[in-house]
């Protein structure tokens, strides 16, 4: 806390008096210049007044009071249980800064999914285009001859020979779907992560982005390999079916 935001009211800290009741101090434990002992009241220190202080017991506020100008405060003799602790709550402080939230609830969901098609749109092309130019041109003009209009070409003709390529298309962006994680790691801003969470985003999260739970990390890992492959088994049975022909 900056000098220049101390309030205007604020004065050198001062030990609170002894008194049959619970007393202390709220100041700025910082000197100009530096030196001092950390947690001691040391001089040229400031109070911070209008600070106020709980009394918890049982998980129950059980008695308030609110700093004077030098920082010091009491409770009443017996308004505070042997057990209670004492707390500055969260409205004594401003709300911490976590960037700008550009992307919210509503928009992070829709720019990932942007930019996943994005990144992996070249891929199905060129693969799709692959497939196209392989596609036998007398097939589709002996349809035309035959009556068929080009919705009808492109459904009964072109998709039918085109599926091995786009079975080969969906698998892998299936595949690349269960296990997306940098996408999301880097676009969706820290508050909003919970708004975009999957599954490998939750398994980097619990085991190593602070959880600590290693566990838990295991057994996402183990439900992504048990959903990939069902995927992979069906990929392989095709190869092998196709390397018959």
């Amino acid at each position: 806390l900056p000098a220049a935001q101390l309030p205007e009211d604020a004065r050198d800290a001062a030990r609170a008096p002894a008194g049959d009741g619970v007393s202390g101090t709220v100041w700025l434990d910082f000197k100009p210049g530096g030196g001092g002992e950390p947690g001691v009241v040391d001089p040229g220190e400031k109070g911070l007044p209008g600070m106020k202080v709980e009394a918890v017991s049982g998980g129950k506020v059980v008695a308030e009071a609110t700093t004077a100008a030098d920082g010091t405060f009491s409770f009443p003799a017996g308004s505070t249980p042997r057990d209670a602790v004492l707390r500055l709550p969260a409205s004594n402080f401003t709300e911490q800064y976590a960037g700008v939230d550009w992307l919210g609830p509503t928009l992070v969901t829709p720019s990932i999914i942007g930019s996943y098609v994005w990144m992996w749109a070249g891929f199905a092309m060129v693969l799709i285009a692959a497939g196209l130019a392989g596609v036998p041109r007398e097939l589709l003009e002996a349809a035309r001859v035959d009556g068929a209009n080009e919705w009808q070409v492109f459904r009964r003709v072109t998709v039918p020979l085109l599926a091995p390529v786009l079975v080969v298309v969906f698998v892998t962006l299936m595949i690349n779907v269960l296990k997306i994680f940098d996408l999301i790691y880097i676009i969706a801003p820290g508050p909003t992560q919970a708004d975009a969470n999957v599954l490998a985003l939750q398994l980097y999260l619990s085991s190593f982005g602070g959880g600590n739970d290693q566990g838990v990390g295991s057994a996402i890992g183990t439900l992504l390999l048990l959903l990939v492959l069902p995927v992979m088994f069906f990929n392989v049975r095709r190869i092998r079916r196709e390397g018959r022909r």
